[in-house]
């Protein structure tokens, strides 16, 4: 679909697609963003842009102080590093797009087939851009709502690729008109290369060469210099030897001719075609900057999200106000991993060996920092380092810095490095940095970041430290960020008696005579400036003679200083040791966690395997057993084979494996596995387990839960002689039911007639006395004579039950062991009451 917008409909899309309009700008000036670095950073970041859309978004970054516009790069830059994934997101063009989109608007050079070539690649690009981010599984608000409204160019594009080949010719067949002009100079061509070669055969003995060359756009042969005149035709000049001319014959003027028209027809047809889109894309100049600016957009974050991966950056945690935490930074001057960059980029690789990375901790109650400790130690790196992650943060860019680095949202940052001097402008070194510290007074505030190199340097060092002490007590009243360099002992005094400011000190290993470039919190450290002039070299007996003038006091105070950095440095190491153990500690206890975890899932799944392995193989003998049974059963009830059925019934008995396991009672109350008695219901059952307080007991067959507050244990022998006397009542009132229940029809009477036989094996005790029960109330009811009991051998438990249950049971007149033919003493033959 054909997309044409007006000026101002273009200049408000392209707004958009950029980002929301700014409000809110970070307080910065270009003195501090350049005394801080960040156009150079900018630059680097810069080089990994896969466009130059991308890398001229990069250097056009500014620092903002709107919530949502930092929220809205923010959420970009995620996404676009989800999206990549290990493959680009913005193809990589050698050839750069916007002086092409300078020309279409008639601001630049004239357009060539190749400049349009770019247009469509820049088109394409975007397209699968947008239709990869729509199509994707996972969700990436922020970038569809970046490419939601991109007008679609499909129809452009094809008209693009359907005109010019990749190299940015007119493709042959880009119109039929076109398409027959080629057909018609092939062959008025093939039909001269003809008529030449008969030509040829003719003339060879006057001829320099045979081939068929082109002159001015016309076939011509090489003719001797002596050999003009002989043949008839036109000369077109002469060879550069002048050893031969040039000669078309007058057989082939005609053709020439011919050739010559139809190759003009042809390129004015190129043109009427070049023409033709160039139009049609001014026509949507609109919709292609839209494009543009979206892959712009795009290769920003793609440039960010390689400068992470080489520093194994991240973006900062957003913080509340005065919340500034940094781990493990690095400044990526100076960090080897960018040393090649740095090549490229700025001419130069800079440091290359190991960078000591940087922690720094700033907080409401420690909110202003005064840095003090050796020259050359690393006190301008750090607040370098802190003031341009700030910067990065408030790009929306990512930081050289670990997990867990947090950064507040500001709205005014000032920083003063480096020397002022401006000979232009008549300003002293000092005066410039008076004017500076007058810019860090007035941006001060709750939400400002004010960072101030060697301060009280570069004048008389009792007014410096009265002016410097004075500037810090206002800094921090006015509740600003604040880290401050310098050398005057009276300014980190200042910030020991000033509430909310701080010191600390980059360490110094006095045993080697070098800085370690750590910061440690603390009292102030020494500035160690003999040390660091006997390290660069300087003459001894210089050296000698000033700690002479430094005098004793001064001396001393370095030996102390020495020895309070001492004992710094072994509560350092001593704090890092106990700190390495607590997260040994920590991991093993994780560890051990984690084996208990899996010990006891494996516990539970070799449980339940063995659990469903033993029910298996429960059922298997069970139902092998009652398909034997059955079969002797079926023998002995039709009379036939009676000696082998009977003999079969009875290794069968003998054989029956006893299933039940023999539980162990014991004595003491509300043991597992003894009898127990409900103390108000007065039911008595057998104790299963006990679990928190929860009881499970087996009465009669069925499993029961109680607390364990309401049981109590009972002696054996009495709960057996209650439990049979339980029993007897409850069969006195089912045979009394029997007997008063009328039977109306034969049907009925069918129903009740049971079985003369009842299989007990392989049961434990209660859940088959309670069918033996069952059995007896149905035999009685039908009037059966004697039934029956077949319980096995095993360990003689089940058998035992059984015979003393059918002792005191009412409806048994007598019982007795099988006989041989009856299965012996695995079986129990019972009279019934009359």
């Amino acid at each position: 679909m054909e997309t044409t917008l007006n000026n101002d409909e273009i200049a408000d899309l392209v707004e958009w697609a950029l980002e929301p309009t700014e409000e809110l700008p970070l307080r910065v000036s270009k003195a501090t963003e350049t005394a801080l670095e960040l156009p150079a950073v900018l630059a680097l970041i810069a080089q990994g842009a896969a466009t130059d859309l991308g890398s001229s978004r990069v250097l056009g970054l500014r620092p903002t102080a709107d919530r949502k516009v930092l929220d809205t790069r923010r959420r970009r830059f995620d996404e676009i590093r989800r999206l990549m994934a290990g493959q680009s997101v913005v193809a990589s063009r050698e050839r750069p797009v916007q002086p092409v989109l300078d020309a279409m608007a008639g601001v630049s050079h004239r357009l060539e087939g190749t400049d349009l070539v770019e247009i469509a690649a820049l088109l394409r690009g975007s397209s699968q851009v947008i239709r990869r981010i729509a199509e994707s599984e996972s969700p990436f608000p922020a970038l569809t709502e970046l490419t939601r409204d991109v007008p679609n160019v499909d129809d452009l594009l094809r008209l693009l690729e359907r005109t010019f080949d990749a190299r940015g010719q007119i493709r042959e067949d880009a119109t039929p008109r076109l398409a027959e002009l080629r057909r018609r100079i092939r062959s008025v061509r093939q039909n001269i290369y003809d008529q030449m070669h008969s030509l040829v055969d003719v003339h060879r003995e006057h001829l320099s060469e045979e081939t068929v060359p082109m002159r001015g756009g016309r076939l011509v042969l090489v003719l001797q210099a002596g050999a003009r005149g002989k043949v008839p035709g036109l000369v077109h000049g002469r060879s550069g030897s002048g050893k031969s001319f040039y000669f078309e014959p007058l057989e082939s003027v005609d053709g020439n001719n011919q050739l010559q028209q139809a190759v003009e027809d042809e390129e004015s047809e190129k043109r009427r075609i070049f023409a033709e889109v160039l139009s049609k894309l001014q026509d949507n100049i609109g919709a292609i900057r839209i494009h543009a600016a979206c892959v712009g957009e795009l290769d920003l974050h793609q440039a960010a999200a390689r400068f992470a991966e080489i520093c194994d950056g991240r973006q900062a945690e957003l913080a509340g106000r005065h919340d500034l935490s940094l781990k493990q930074a690095k400044h990526p001057l100076l960090d080897p991993r960018f040393a090649g960059l740095r090549r490229d980029t700025l001419g130069q690789e800079g440091h290359t060996g190991d960078v000591v990375p940087l922690d720094v901790e700033m907080s409401a109650q420690q909110r202003a920092l005064v840095l003090t400790g050796p020259n050359a130690g690393g006190k301008t790196v750090t607040l370098k380092t802190t003031g341009l992650l700030a910067l990065m943060h408030h790009c929306g860019l990512p930081i050289p810095a670990a997990a867990g680095s947090r950064l507040p949202v500001l709205d005014a940052l000032v920083a003063t490095v480096g020397d002022d001097q401006d000979l232009l402008a008549d300003r002293s070194t000092f005066s410039g940095r008076l004017l500076r510290l007058r810019e860090a007074w007035d941006l001060s505030g709750r939400d400002s970041l004010v960072l101030l190199d060697e301060l009280g340097s570069g004048t008389d060092p009792e007014e410096g430290a009265a002016l410097s002490s004075s500037l810090l007590e206002g800094l921090v009243s006015s509740r600003s960020l604040v880290l401050v360099t310098t050398h005057l002992s009276q300014v980190a005094a200042t910030a020991l008696e000033t509430e909310g400011a701080f010191c600390a000190a980059m360490q110094f290993d006095s045993s080697t005579g070098e800085p370690t470039y750590r910061l440690v919190p603390g009292p102030p450290g020494g500035s160690e400036a003999i040390a660091l002039a006997h390290r660069l070299g300087l003459p001894r007996s210089w050296l000698d003679r000033a700690e002479q003038l430094l005098g004793s006091d001064h001396r001393n105070l370095r030996l102390l200083l020495a020895e309070v950095e001492r004992h710094r440095q072994e509560l350092a190491e001593a704090q890092a040791r106990l700190e390495t153990e607590v997260k040994d500690a920590e991991l093993l206890r994780r560890r051990l966690g984690e084996r208990e975890a899996e010990l006891l899932q494996e516990k539970r799944t070799v449980g339940k395997k063995l659990k469903a392995q033993v029910e298996t193989f429960r059922r298997e003998v069970l139902e092998s057993m009652r398909a034997e049974v059955e079969k002797a059963t079926e023998q002995l009830k039709q009379g036939r084979r009676k000696g082998v059925a009977t003999h079969a019934v009875q290794r069968l008995f003998e054989q029956a494996p006893q299933l039940e396991p023999e539980p162990e009672i014991q004595e003491l109350p509300l043991e597992v596995g003894g009898p127990v008695r409900h103390r108000r219901l007065g039911w008595i059952g057998t104790l299963d387990k006990l679990e928190r307080g929860r009881a499970h007991v087996v009465m009669q067959g069925k499993s029961l839960v109680c607390k364990e507050k309401e049981l109590v244990g009972v002696d054996p022998e009495s709960a057996e002689g209650e439990q049979k006397e339980a029993r007897r009542a409850a069969h006195r009132a089912s045979a009394q039911r029997f007997r008063e229940q009328p039977v109306k029809g034969g049907s009925d009477v069918d129903e009740l007639a049971p079985e003369s036989e009842l299989f007990l094996l392989g049961q434990r005790v209660e859940p088959a006395l309670a069918r033996l029960d069952r059995f007896l109330d149905k035999s009685l009811l039908a009037s059966v004579g004697s039934v029956r009991i077949i319980h096995g051998h095993g360990s003689g438990r089940l058998r035992d039950a059984v015979r003393d249950h059918l002792s005191g049971h009412p409806a048994v007149a007598s019982h007795r062991p099988g006989k041989a033919n009856e299965g012996g003493d695995g079986a129990t033959v019972v009279g019934l009451a009359g």
